[in-house]
């Protein structure tokens, strides 16, 4: 009886949850569409017949999938010329307009058969969505959709409008991928949902916290030093900047500092857990990126991108040849001579990883495989948001990523996690967090809205180790750097997007950790500063000595 009162109580509680935020946090959105069907032949003579199918697509195929009529999709207005199938198609948001379109398409193609007729394509001349509850600007908007699609404000409501849309527009998803990007946007901030989260968590046993919740912290450590970082490398002559945004040379002395670190992360954490060493490329065409989930279509402004030209002595005579006379550089000449882009620096590093299973069936039962790679940099644009040495273009990056079932791939990143911590604690004498951390995709506006359920390990998807920085401000009010990022379990994300099979069918999962090896430098700088003195004795006992750094006279 109480398990029955409690599966009640549950329901209900969705019930008003439900209802409050279709009431207070749902922003209405109406799709209105004009597009075609073109036909192999003409549709002249059918017309009696095409009445009928259009009243079966409106009383059933376009209302699958809504829970009323207002949330489907209907013909409002139709009409035949030749071969084309003229229609105009209103909805909500349940079946969108353009994918009523592609559901008349296909049950065109199953009707016109017997006629011996077929569908040759079809287009939407225009797609207009009309959005009711926006809080943000029409210039905001504009400015996040890129020239996409039109927006302008009729009678108060937001309208974006699509031209000229082809059959592959629809099929892609392409109206739905922008509706994406002003998705933050449609959301109203009711006061009482986060309440309301509380009490369904109580009843299922969830408990939801905010990206960036705090699970573990180190001890308070004696604060040494309070210096900016990079600054005071670059008067030491530790460090000196290169030309090239967000780059710098690094000398002996931080060398010997980052390469110590390197080797405290592989012999203290990876190598005890049985990684073992590969060195993967670090140029990356562009198919294989491309099956990396969320970097094309979320982070394509973050890569650097490889041309090439062709490998011939005609190769670039007019750039060679201006630039033996003159000594400048002819970038338009440049530009025009070389292919692509066809590679981008590898902006993961774990991609190869991935690659090297791509297509391939592996076995559950010669699992795990563990792997880290530290033979070169990470590359990732950040424009003008580069600062110091915390956040650059180039960076050295230590990866450990692995293969394995489901149980070990969760347990494996909370062991990397738990032992990366133990590492900057108890021997660095960082002080340190683990937060609840968002992924590389995700807006702080995003990031700032979304919750995760910590109730146990195989849901968080990932974990962050964040060290403070003493000379940004308070431990309580600054932002602490990420050192340890992406701790992550990804579940069979990569094994579906790089088509890895299992000879069984069993789940495999994967999962990463990203090391930041001049971040924890950066960081270690910050809390102890310059002085090898005031350094752990851990750190002195496997430096040894610390190399002089290079004098110029000038």
């Amino acid at each position: 009886m109480l398990k029955n009162y409690s599966k009640r109580l549950i329901r209900l509680i969705r019930k008003i949850l439900n209802h409050q935020l279709e009431k207070g946090a749902k922003t209405t959105m109406e799709f209105k569409l004009k597009g075609e069907v073109q036909v192999s032949g003409s549709l002249e003579d059918l017309k009696e017949v095409v009445i009928s199918w259009i009243s079966e697509l409106n009383k059933d195929i376009l209302l699958r999938g809504a829970k009323t009529p207002e949330d489907g999709a209907r013909i409002i207005d139709w009409r035949i010329e030749e071969n084309r199938l003229i229609l105009t198609i209103g909805s909500g948001r349940a079946v969108r307009a353009h994918s009523a379109l592609l559901r008349v398409r296909n049950f065109l193609m199953d009707k016109l058969g017997q006629y011996r007729l077929g569908v040759r394509g079809l287009k939407a001349e225009e797609v207009r969505i009309i959005l009711d509850g926006l809080t943000a600007s029409v210039d905001t908007i504009r400015e996040l959709l890129e020239n996409l699609a039109e927006v302008q404000t009729v009678e108060g409501k937001t309208v974006i409008v699509f031209r000229e849309l082809s059959t592959r527009d629809l099929e892609k998803g392409v109206v739905d991928r922008v509706l994406k990007k002003i998705e933050p946007l449609t959301k109203k901030e009711p006061t009482t949902v986060e309440k309301t989260f509380t009490i369904v968590s109580a009843v299922r046993g969830e408990k939801l916290v905010p990206m960036g919740y705090i699970i573990k912290a180190s001890p308070m450590k004696e604060e040494k030093f309070n210096g900016n970082v990079s600054e005071w490398a670059e008067k030491l002559n530790w460090i000196k900047r290169y030309p090239g945004r967000g780059q710098w040379i690094l000398t002996a002395p931080m060398t010997a500092l980052i390469n110590l670190i390197t080797d405290m992360i592989v012999n203290d954490v990876l190598k005890p857990m049985g990684f073992v060493e590969w060195m993967l490329p670090k140029l990356t065409p562009l198919q294989v990126m491309a099956k990396m989930p969320g970097y094309f279509d979320n982070l394509a402004e973050g890569m650097l991108y490889v041309f090439t030209p062709e490998r011939e002595e005609e190769a670039l005579k007019d750039f060679k040849r201006k630039f033996s006379i003159t000594g400048e550089l002819d970038l338009e000449s440049l530009k025009e001579e070389l292919s692509g882009p066809n590679y981008v620096l590898e902006p993961a590093q774990c991609t190869p990883f991935y690659q090297f299973f791509s297509g391939e069936i592996v076995n559950l039962d010669s699992l795990p495989v563990k792997v880290f790679d530290k033979s070169g940099w990470t590359w990732r644009w950040e424009g003008k948001a580069t600062r110091g040495l915390e956040r650059t273009i180039e960076f050295y990056r230590i990866e450990a990523v692995w293969l394995s079932n489901p149980e070990d791939a969760v347990r494996t990143r909370d062991e990397v996690a738990e032992k990366s911590m133990e590492l900057a604690d108890k021997k660095l004498d960082l002080e340190v967090r683990m937060v609840v951390g968002a992924p590389f995709y995700m807006s702080s506006d995003e990031a700032s809205k979304t919750y995760v359920d910590i109730s146990s390990s195989d849901k968080i998807p990932t974990l962050d180790l964040e060290a403070w920085l003493p000379y940004r401000g308070s431990r309580e009010n600054s932002e602490w750097l990420e050192i340890g990022g992406a701790f992550s379990c990804h579940r069979d994300k990569y094994v579906k997007s790089f088509k890895i099979k299992e000879v069984k069918s069993r789940d495999v999962w994967t999962g990463c950790s990203g090391f930041g090896v001049t971040r924890w430098t950066t960081a270690f700088l910050a809390q102890k500063g310059f002085n090898p003195d005031d350094w752990p004795s851990e750190v002195k006992r496997r430096l040894g000595g610390l190399p002089k750094p290079i004098k110029t006279i000038t």
